[in-house]
């Protein structure tokens, strides 16, 4: 019998200490609901819950992104529906303006709507964005300092002038005299001459007169002359014939359309970005040549975005053939031989916007959308060469303010009208398409939310598992510890009345 060590207590409590450990973790475990709070509780088990719970949580975001994509596609659908309307409406216009009861009067009528709605089609072209993103412009993928510069025709030409024998004829009420497209007409000696009419004078020097001020009036043009002669001048270089017709008989020109204005090769300059993208499209006089990305090959017309400006242009260039020539990140065009005419050169691209629909690298959608203003619908032509009068009859704004920008289609006349008809059938089907396409990705985008989600609560359900306590059995298991505890406190107040027993051998 001994009493320095009493092993029996001893043992009782390291037993006592074991149960109430385990008491304590099965405590934490029914408080928390975790099987594993910590990564001793299970090591190999928290690494894989915290790789599935990072999943979990990209797959819910991706579903959220999705979403937002929808949301996109939407706004930009949208507003091209409303430029359908447009459309149909401008198609119905044309086909009126090409019926011949028409009278000019009724088809500028039909003319000012058509400038309107093409003007329409641009403000919702250049103003229809999302969270700050311009949609339909198709310019979000060209920083502003990728621009079309100096854009010109002949470097050199001199105005062509004409000269109208105007001897031996009466002027009447009504008679016009039309020079370049440029109506003058005469009206009675009491009314007031608006714009290019001139008023009929008390003799015809007077009526000469008139009709000579009326045109130096007119923007461009300068007249002179004296007696019964004008002379015209063009008071800019067009580089094309002067064109002059009348309905009052028996007018000569002493100067028969003058010859083709002398001209030099014309030149023009693109300056290309290094953040140029895949899809740009790069007209030159009529001939698209588009960007591919690097890695690609190039094929017919097509042209690889180098590492920086320099080398794309020198691409460009390339692609272009004889008559480009690259300098640094510059374009320079250069005329073989000289055509009195402007270069036509254009750069447009497509809105493209990539969507992250999974939770992990390499799991995308890309949207592109194409521009969708009037110029890119063929539903306008360039204000080059364009006469005062085309400005004031044909002239379109971009939506945004007053200023002409852009020539409409004309329906002055039955086969202008007709013709419009078919270019405006050409702009509702390329609208048509790119509804299509976005249709097409706003259904596919609803297709992956629903596997997102569905993936996402799976692998949840498969975290739980591994992650949350099985409240049952840890009830149990917390019972149990909890029962031999309290027997191990019994045990150790038994094991320590033990040494009471030496005292009676000393009694």
């Amino acid at each position: 019998m001994i009493i320095n060590n009493n092993l029996s207590a001893m043992n009782a409590h390291r037993q006592l200490g074991v149960n109430q450990g385990m008491a304590a973790k099965a405590q934490e475990k029914l408080s928390s609901g975790l099987r594993i709070n910590k990564a001793g509780d299970d090591a190999a088990g928290l690494a894989i819950s915290e790789k599935m719970r990072a999943q979990v949580r990209g797959l819910d975001q991706a579903s959220r992104n999705s979403q937002d994509g929808i949301s996109m596609i939407q706004t930009a659908e949208g507003a091209l529906s409303e430029t359908h309307s447009i459309l149909q409406r401008m198609r119905e216009l044309a086909t009126q303006a090409a019926n011949g009861t028409n009278t000019d009067q009724d088809r500028q009528n039909i003319q000012d709507e058509i400038n309107s709605l093409t003007s329409e089609i641009n403000r919702i072209g250049n103003t229809t964005e999302f969270n700050g993103q311009k949609l339909l412009n198709g310019a979000s993928s060209i920083e502003t300092n990728q621009t079309v510069n100096s854009i010109a025709g002949p470097a050199t030409a001199t105005s062509g002038v004409g000269s109208i024998d105007l001897a031996d004829v009466t002027i009447a009420e009504g008679n016009t005299f039309i020079i370049n497209g440029e109506t003058f007409t005469a009206i009675a000696a009491d009314e007031t001459a608006e714009g290019n009419q001139f008023n009929v004078g008390a003799d015809a020097g007077a009526s000469i007169d008139n009709l000579r001020t009326a045109i130096g009036a007119n923007d461009n043009f300068n007249s002179g002359g004296t007696g019964t002669t004008i002379t015209v001048t063009e008071a800019a270089a067009s580089g094309e014939n002067f064109t002059f017709s009348s309905n009052v008989n028996d007018i000569e020109l002493t100067q028969d359309t003058p010859s083709q204005l002398a001209a030099t090769a014309g030149e023009a300059t693109l300056t290309l970005s290094d953040n140029l993208k895949a899809g740009t499209v790069i007209s030159v006089n009529g001939t698209d040549f588009t960007a591919v990305a690097q890695g690609e090959t190039a094929g017919a017309n097509q042209f690889v975005i180098g590492e920086d400006a320099g080398a794309t242009a020198a691409n460009l260039a390339n692609a272009i053939g004889g008559i480009a020539s690259a300098t640094d990140n510059v374009i320079t065009l250069t005329e073989a031989t000289p055509s009195g005419e402007n270069f036509d050169v254009k750069v447009t691209s497509q809105f493209s916007s990539t969507f992250q629909i999974g939770a992990n690298q390499g799991q995308s959608l890309s949207l592109n959308i194409a521009d969708m203003r009037a110029d890119a619908l063929n539903l306008t032509t360039s204000l080059s060469n364009a006469t005062q009068a085309q400005k004031d009859s044909l002239g379109v704004t971009n939506g945004t303010n007053s200023d002409v920008t852009e020539l409409a289609l004309d329906v002055s006349t039955h086969e202008s009208a007709a013709q419009a008809i078919t270019t405006i059938q050409s702009a509702i089907d390329k609208v048509s398409n790119e509804r299509s396409n976005l249709g097409a990705n706003q259904n596919r985008l609803e297709h992956t939310i629903s596997n997102l989600n569905n993936s996402s609560e799976n692998l949840q359900a498969a975290e739980s598992r591994i992650r949350d306590v099985d409240m049952a059995k840890e009830i149990m298991e917390f019972t149990k510890q909890n029962i031999l505890s309290q027997a191990s406190q019994s045990m150790l107040a038994q094991a320590n009345q033990a040494p009471q027993q030496v005292l009676q051998l000393l009694g």
